[in-house]
């Protein structure tokens, strides 16, 4: 049997290498997957940070509104003293107001009152009085509402008591000639004898 023969060896042709390393382009394969990486990382670490910085203040603000509460629950004793004393001081001051109103009045109230005495019978008992200012402040236009009873079978006692009051000191100067300035309106009580009254005198504008 006929041996076989070897494959000779490959002799490649050998040629000098004239290429300059250092001066060739870099043609290797540049691989940007890590960049993709390094883009996620990154925007999970700013969505973590403002997640964190939301965190932090919501909870301060919490912090804030617990401590709010806290004041108010502590000083809700306190507020409603301080309520409780204001609305007593309100009703209590009425009154005074009252008074500061009725003496502010152009017509002297102590003058007016005075006159009323001067001119009442004895058979003519008042109610109440009651002086106001009508038309506006401006026109400085003041109306005197007198309310009272009159003992007596007769209704003229009113008209002499009026006349007596219109010639008063107080309001001889502030009377008007017109007759719709003055007012007197009666009902008779046949059981008690008497007349229930309202007189209304319009006094003149202060010049």
């Amino acid at each position: 049997m006929l041996a076989r023969k070897k494959k000779p060896d490959v002799i490649l042709n050998w040629h000098p290498n004239f290429r300059v390393v250092a001066t060739l382009p870099d043609i290797k394969q540049v691989r940007t997957g890590f960049l993709v990486n390094f883009v996620a990382i990154v925007l999970a670490l700013v969505a973590l940070a403002f997640t964190l910085y939301f965190e932090v203040e919501i909870y301060k603000v919490n912090r804030e509104i617990d401590v709010l509460n806290a004041n108010i629950q502590s000083d809700a004793s306190a507020n409603t003293k301080d309520l409780a004393a204001t609305k007593s001081f309100v009703n209590t001051s009425k009154s005074m107001q009252f008074a500061a109103h009725f003496f502010s009045q152009k017509l002297p109230p102590l003058d007016l009152l005075s006159s009323l005495i001067d001119a009442r019978p004895d058979n003519i008992v008042f109610e109440s009085i009651e002086v106001e200012t009508i038309g506006g402040r401006a026109t400085n236009t003041q109306q005197v509402t007198l309310k009272g009873v009159l003992t007596s079978g007769s209704e003229l006692g009113l008209q002499d008591f009026v006349d007596k009051v219109l010639a008063s000191p107080a309001l001889k100067n502030r009377v008007s000639t017109s007759i719709k300035d003055r007012s007197i309106v009666s009902n008779r009580d046949y059981v008690g004898d008497s007349f229930e009254f309202i007189i209304t005198l319009t006094l003149k504008p202060v010049s």
